[in-house]
């Protein structure tokens, strides 16, 4: 378990290192993230995040709808994705790109703390 978990851990911090650094990117080079290996290695590193995640919900037998704070963890991932789709994909307009950048990585640290606190609200 504490190899799936060090992996799962790994994949988060290089997800959101991978999502912050396009969004920055984007910023200055729309077409940045449109390139096919940038869309390859983020979908490479969250194919291992998910699949890892998977594997921790199984060894540890916690399910989304017996644990509270890991159905609201999930709810923010999939918010998460859907903004970042806007961001990189679905709009063309920069300001709305950036907004919606700006609002998955708040996701995203919601969903730390709400991983951390194992409550569905950390604060």
């Amino acid at each position: 378990m504490e190899l799936i978990k060090l992996v799962h851990v790994s994949c988060v911090f290089l997800s959101v290192l991978f999502f912050f650094s396009r969004g920055l990117v984007m910023i200055r080079s729309p077409q940045f993230v449109g390139r096919l290996w940038v869309r390859r290695a983020a979908e490479a590193i969250d194919s291992v995040l998910l699949l890892s995640g998977l594997g921790l919900v199984w060894i540890t037998g916690q399910m989304p709808w017996q644990e509270m704070w890991l159905a609201a963890k999930l709810g923010l991932l999939l918010v998460y994705i859907l903004l970042g789709m806007v961001a990189f994909h679905w709009v063309d307009r920069p300001i709305v790109r950036f907004g919606a950048w700006l609002m998955a990585v708040l996701t995203f640290v919601m969903m730390v703390l709400v991983a951390m606190a194992h409550r569905p609200w950390p604060f």
